[in-house]
């Protein structure tokens, strides 16, 4: 009897009449549990894939009834921690192991040469990225210009694509570069659709994209990596409307048999929320919002795109490698997550957010020290919502010096006041057992804070673009003056000195 990890992948091929290129699969089987996979075309054969998510022994059957038998399904072991699913507002693998979002972008990757996908995964095999944005299709834009040596369809006799004939060696090589990421560890955050397109991709039918989305479940599903993005920059695809675009999020939540991330992409307005989205993907440079978009959505938020740390151009692309890290950190204590990328120019226009290759820039490390802190700290990262959660009508008295500034904020609007109270609110996450806040651009010479008075902490100032971290003061509590180096990029922690880890 065959034995498969947990969240490993079975595969079983077969050969039929049929010419669809999704057919109904197989039945698989547990006691109660059942489970249905449908089969999709690649090449001449049907292949159904299975990841399962239950210990024992379990059962399967072909719908057309020519294969069929049992394996047992074993224990995780190693890195491998199943799908990455939501736990409030942050992220956990399905195991309940740890997964803390340090994504970068990719779009192109797999659509470059072999050697410099080679090199995309050697240089991601040593830096803290453990997320990729990438896109299914190729992607025709600035420093995007190469034509791809694959494509994901036939073509017909009058040059548009056939989906319904997808090219088996298209698929297959996106295969293996999922599975490369997922030996590494590295979610692949799939984007659908894109509007930069100069194949016709973007204009495909409603009933064309719905075939191919069907392929993608049928096809990718299994692979416990995976994340779907509906879209790259979702309003800039001028021929899809919100109820394509919802049709594409409900066939995911229904066929989907292993329920996996799922998000949309903005350029302008985010999406209106909808039950198919487990997070928020957002583009908006303006990170410090996150907590706006958390209450807004009841979501989980992650920034995929706030501007790349580069020289090129565009506004968007020309950051410096101090504006990413501070980005980031002000994503991440305020609750959120945020995406690194990378846009150094070069003649060779083989730019990291495009087409991988190496990284040229000076915040990967930064951001490397950023993850080792975050994973350091046992709790989930929940941020001190401070005044966003004000309640004018709430028991107790405000201190007098905060007495008209309160008094003020409460006769703003609500819709305005959400914007407002989130560039104002403390930058800061925390729990029983410590507080990180991050000054971001303030420089103060010191500054107070306010500590239970029943424990003592051990306090660091972290110098966050020369990754330092200096202890400040020991067994502190209560009201506490801190004398800080008055700079640009300073986060204070201070954690309970009783079972301090080392």
């Amino acid at each position: 009897m065959d034995c498969i990890e947990k969240y490993g992948l079975l595969e079983l091929r077969f050969s039929t009449n049929g010419e669809d290129c999704v057919i109904p699969g197989a039945r698989f089987t547990k006691g109660e549990l059942s489970v249905e996979v449908p089969a999709f075309r690649d090449g001449e054969q049907y292949v159904v894939r299975f990841m399962p998510c239950d210990v024992g022994e379990w059962k399967y059957k072909t719908v057309d009834g020519s294969i069929a038998g049992t394996f047992t399904c074993v224990g995780n072991t190693g890195e491998n921690h199943g799908p990455v699913v939501t736990s409030e507002y942050s992220f956990r693998h399905a195991d309940g192991s740890r997964y803390i979002p340090f994504g970068t972008t990719c779009y192109a990757w797999t659509h470059q040469t072999n050697e410099l996908q080679e090199q995309t995964l050697k240089t991601l095999e040593t830096s803290p990225f453990n997320k990729v944005r990438m896109c299914v299709f190729p992607k025709s834009m600035p420093y995007n210009n190469n034509e791809p040596e694959l494509f994901p369809f036939y073509r017909k006799e009058d040059g548009g694509w056939d989906v319904g004939r997808p090219d088996e060696r298209f698929w297959r090589h996106l295969d293996r570069r999922l599975c490369d990421l997922m030996e590494r560890g590295i979610q692949a955050d799939l984007i659908l659709f894109h509007p930069y397109d100069r194949w016709g991709f973007s204009l495909l039918t409603q009933e064309e994209s719905l075939l191919y989305l069907r392929y993608c479940i049928a096809r990718l599903s299994a692979f416990r990596n995976v994340w779907w993005s509906l879209a790259n920059e979702y309003d800039l695809v001028m021929g899809k409307t919100d109820s394509d675009w919802d049709a594409y999020g409900e066939m995911i939540a229904e066929q989907d048999p292993y329920h996996h991330l799922t998000s949309i992409h903005n350029c302008f307005a985010l999406y209106p929320k909808r039950d198919w989205m487990t997070h928020c993907s957002v583009q908006n440079g303006n990170v410090q919002r996150v907590l706006m978009w958390q209450n807004e959505y009841d979501l989980p938020v992650v920034i995929d795109e706030c501007g790349y740390e580069g020289n090129i151009e565009y506004g968007w692309g020309n950051l410096t490698a101090f504006e990413m890290v501070h980005r980031i950190w002000t994503a991440v204590i305020r609750g959120g997550f945020c995406t690194h990328g990378e846009t150094f120019h070069r003649e060779d226009e083989v730019l990291w957010w495009a087409k991988g290759g190496v990284l040229h820039g000076e915040s990967a490390k930064r951001i490397a020290f950023l993850k080792e802190l975050l994973y350091s700290l046992e709790d989930d990262l929940k941020p001190n919502t401070g005044f966003m959660n004000m309640d004018p009508n709430a028991s107790g008295e405000p201190k007098p010096e905060h007495e008209v500034f309160i008094s003020a904020l409460m006769r703003i609007p609500a819709d305005q006041m959400a914007v407002i109270l989130a560039d104002l609110i403390p930058a800061e996450i925390c729990s029983e057992n410590y507080r990180l806040q991050y000054l971001g651009r303030s420089r103060p010479v010191f500054t107070h804070i306010e500590l239970p008075v029943d424990s003592n902490y051990r306090i660091e100032a972290i110098d966050v673009w020369e990754m330092t971290r200096t202890v400040i003061a020991e067994h502190a509590h209560g009201h506490t003056r801190l004398d800080l180096p008055a700079k640009e990029g300073i986060a204070i922690l201070c954690i309970k000195e009783e079972g301090l880890r080392v």
